[in-house]
């Protein structure tokens, strides 16, 4: 057993020295398929203390059910329960569109509905362990805006916090002002601070991804290459680092729980706390990496890549990881979403050339 596993890495250095994938301070296994979708593209992951594996369903792709949970024979129920599952429209209760999805340490599944114009946007807590519903949080219209697009978000059970990435959807309606949006789990309340900050908005800079240019159309026919502000969020173990960046941007910057958590303070006075933690390319989620750093996914080059303090390195790199979206880590594992978002007719210019099944991926990692 251990000639086998000096084996494996060796192997993984010695591709890593050919490849610039990876360092030999990890070791980083095979992309291996979980589980394939074929209606609508898996979004977000999360994977609770007991193991149950929960995919929210693109709301692009007007998904007949919200959330599922992938079971160990990879079939798909829906969850917390097919009421809440299938949408407002029939039943007693149901989300609108979800993207994010998170566990807290005591098995608490907290998922981010965006709402719709007939559902206020809201944070549902279910008790996975129990079944039953913990609260709804509906969120404060002050702290919206008319394109919100709120789309993930972290879990600060220290603080009794929860902090959204409102990336707002400027490219398609009304302007881009990124904010974060902080929740008070206990009292409800809501605060949305760093709006249009410079760390939160988009470069200028285009995306090209499979050479294919990230883009709309104009009424005029035109191509209108698409920029997106404040989208990945992760928290570290503590409670006490928010790291975050923008979808077209190639930073990942930090920021402490204490000063974004202060209502006390103004926008410019969290701008000063905000600081650097290192580089990243255009990506769509990051995740704390178990051993230190930061996951992220890297949208032009089909890979992963960790963060740690100023600097970057891939991980992993599979042309199968067409738009690698959502990350999770658990037992060794990493979890990756892979959805060809860049091929859905919004993002393609409207070609629409994605090519089912969607596939939720995992390789190991170990650091």
């Amino acid at each position: 057993m251990i000639k086998l596993k000096q084996l494996v890495i060796a192997t993984t250095v010695g591709l890593s020295m050919l490849n610039g994938v990876a360092s030999a301070a990890t070791e980083v296994g095979p992309l291996e398929p979980v589980t394939t979708f074929e209606d609508a593209r898996g979004a977000g992951i999360t994977i609770t203390p007991s193991g149950r594996l929960l995919i929210s369903m693109h709301p692009l792709d007007n998904p007949k059910l919200k959330i599922v949970e992938v079971m160990a024979n990879g079939s798909k129920q829906p969850f917390p329960n097919l009421d809440w599952a299938d949408g407002p429209e029939t039943g007693d209760v149901g989300f609108s569109a979800v993207i994010g999805i998170h566990s807290d340490s005591q098995g608490i599944v907290w998922m981010l509905d965006m709402g719709s114009e007939a559902s206020p946007a809201k944070l549902v807590a279910w008790d996975s362990n129990e079944n039953a519903l913990v609260k709804t949080i509906e969120l404060d219209s002050k702290a919206l805006k008319a394109n919100s697009f709120v789309q993930d978000f972290v879990i600060d059970e220290k603080h009794n916090k929860i902090y959204i990435a409102d990336m707002t959807f400027g490219n398609f309606a009304g302007a881009t002002k990124p904010a974060i949006i902080v929740v008070d789990t206990e009292t409800g309340e809501s605060k949305r601070v760093l709006e249009s900050a410079s760390y939160l908005m988009p470069e200028d800079r285009e995306l090209v991804i499979e050479a294919s240019l990230l883009a709309s159309k104009t009424d005029d026919g035109k191509p209108n290459p698409l920029k997106f502000g404040l989208n990945p969020i992760a928290l570290d173990p503590a409670s006490d680092t928010l790291y975050f960046g923008a979808f077209t941007g190639t930073k990942i910057y930090q920021i402490s729980t204490s000063a974004i958590g202060d209502t006390s303070l103004s926008d410019n006075e969290l701008e000063k706390s905000i600081q650097v933690f290192g580089p990243k390319n255009p990506s769509d989620g990051i995740a704390l990496a178990p051993g230190g750093g930061v996951l992220a996914t890297d949208l032009e080059n089909n890979a992963v890549g960790l963060t740690t303090k100023g600097k970057y390195q891939t991980l992993i790199q599979d042309k199968r990881l067409s738009w690698p979206d959502s990350l999770a880590t658990s037992n060794g594992y990493v979890y990756v979403t892979q959805d060809q978002l860049h091929q859905h007719p919004a993002f393609s210019q409207g070609l629409g050339n994605a090519k089912p099944p969607y596939v939720l991926y995992r390789f190991r990692f170990e650091q």
